[in-house]
């Protein structure tokens, strides 16, 4: 016990030694007792809780990966050492984090470089096999090019990206002999308005000014009119965050405000679910504000009109989307009196059972380029 003590009483010669150990073990502490948390308002996910160990999650190395993720994501003062991790990086001269690029104005990009190929044929047939399948329906086809690909100046002097532009020309020529489909570029629609809040400077999504300049687009294409949006009352919601901040951190972010108009609705179902109005207003007091559109992605989801329960003859459009159709749909209100839409990643039934069920007018398909390729969940349509 004395040589101990007379140990310690060394160590003080040595003051960087003792603050080195006197941290690690005060953080351990403070670890320790620190309660974990299921959720991060900072990150906007979930985190992993304590795995539980079993002899059998050893064997097959299930234990240790999330082990090693718990400690990760519950590691006390995650989120300040975040920051400093985003400071540094920051002045440094560091462009990207995470795959996210920081780009001018505040803007975040996605970094795509390469593709899966072969995922994207496979998107490419299945859609074909839905337009063989369905030859009498009234079929539009849209495309929409991510931001980094209209907000090109944007980009970090000489990084080369995937060009979303080529392979959407690519897309659309394999169905250049179908007669019951049509395409929409909204490659040079959203270009000519680059100049304007199109696309959110944190977020993958476009902007709800944006989505409406490709509704607009849309109901010419089809001959019909379309609602104009100087006369709908617009809401703002400021402090939004998206997804490209939850995975950089950049700690300078400049938040976006995403501004959204009043829908014409009587009310909007999905499964057992029915609301009066299209907007989940309490997301917009939450970090995942985007998610109060439709709110979020659901199983098929039935949107009527006001005034269309009096209506015999019922316009009806089906809407096949990704998220990005969710700050898009509420336009078609003002132009159909019913809107289905239809998230295959969320739907429970068989497309082949909506489109015998249903009669639709119109039929529009419409991802983000970016999920159209990756998308594992296309191939749904054929069932």
């Amino acid at each position: 016990m004395k040589g101990f003590i007379i140990k310690l009483k060394k160590l003080k010669n040595y003051p960087l030694i003792l603050m080195f150990f006197t941290f690690i073990f005060a953080f351990t502490a403070i670890d320790i007792i620190t309660p974990d948390k299921s959720f991060s308002e900072f990150e906007n996910k979930y985190l992993q809780a304590r795995p539980k160990f079993t002899l059998n999650s050893f064997y097959y190395n299930e234990y240790v990966p999330k082990y090693e993720k718990y400690i990760n994501e519950q590691f006390v003062l995650r989120n300040k050492w975040i920051d400093l991790k985003s400071r540094v990086e920051y002045y440094i001269g560091k462009t990207e984090n995470n795959s996210i690029i920081y780009g001018k104005d505040n803007y975040m990009f996605d970094k795509v470089q390469f593709i899966n190929q072969k995922q994207l044929e496979k998107n490419i047939e299945n859609i074909k096999k839905f337009v063989e399948m369905y030859q009498d329906e009234n079929i539009r086809f849209a495309l929409v090019p991510n931001s980094y690909e209209v907000l090109k100046e944007k980009l970090p002097y000489g990084l080369k990206l995937f060009n979303q532009s080529k392979m959407i020309d690519d897309v659309y020529s394999n169905f250049s002999k179908y007669k019951n489909v049509e395409f929409l570029n909204f490659v040079d629609l959203l270009s000519s308005h680059k100049n304007e809040y199109i696309y959110y400077k944190t977020d993958h999504h476009w902007t709800n000014l944006g989505a409406y300049y490709a509704y607009v687009e849309y109901m010419q294409n089809l001959g019909k009119e379309y609602v104009n949006i100087n006369n709908l009352n617009a809401h703002e919601v400021e402090d939004f965050l998206g997804t490209y901040f939850s995975k950089a951190k950049k700690f300078n972010a400049e938040s976006d405000k995403i501004t959204y108009y009043d829908a014409n609705v009587d009310k909007m179902s999905f499964g057992d679910k029915e609301y009066t109005d299209i907007y989940d207003y309490d997301k917009f007091d939450t970090r995942d504000k985007y998610a109060a559109f439709l709110y979020g992605n659901n199983d098929l989801t039935v949107i009527s009109s006001k005034d269309s329960e009096n209506k015999q003859d019922k316009s009806r459009i089906l809407v096949i989307k990704d998220s990005f159709g969710n700050s898009f749909v509420p336009y078609l209100t003002y132009s159909y009196d019913e809107v289905y839409v239809l998230d295959l990643r969320s739907n429970s039934q068989k497309v082949s059972e909506i489109m015998q069920n249903y009669d639709f007018d119109d039929i529009l398909i419409m991802y983000s380029a970016n999920n159209f390729i990756d998308d594992i969940n296309i191939i749904k349509l054929t069932y």
